[in-house]
């Protein structure tokens, strides 16, 4: 068994974002992704009502160059007109051929 590193690269936003962010991502050269609708609170505060929109937390796991291609992309088209927040980990896989790079 051999664990190879990859970063993990993790996405939240509105769910009303969610087809775009994926497109854009997709772009970059990811493999997959997965989806999640997820709650919390931060500067914003807290959804308190459905019509405020819902959160999804997307996370795909990409070699380096892609997850720089991803942070680069969020920057340039989201961070200055929504919501939106985005982190790079460090994570070791198995089967690294499921994952872009």
């Amino acid at each position: 068994m051999k664990l190879v590193p990859l970063k993990l690269v993790t996405i939240i936003a509105l769910d009303a974002l969610s087809e775009r962010i994926i497109k854009d991502i997709k772009q970059c050269g990811i493999k997959g992704y997965t989806i999640t609708h997820v709650e919390g609170e931060g500067l914003q505060g807290k959804h308190f009502t459905d019509w405020e929109g819902r959160n999804v937390r997307i996370e795909t796991l990409v070699n380096e160059e892609v997850a720089t291609s991803i942070m680069q992309k969020l920057a340039d088209a989201y961070f200055d007109k929504y919501s939106v927040i985005a982190f790079v980990s460090a994570v070791e896989v198995l089967r690294r051929e499921k994952f872009s790079g």
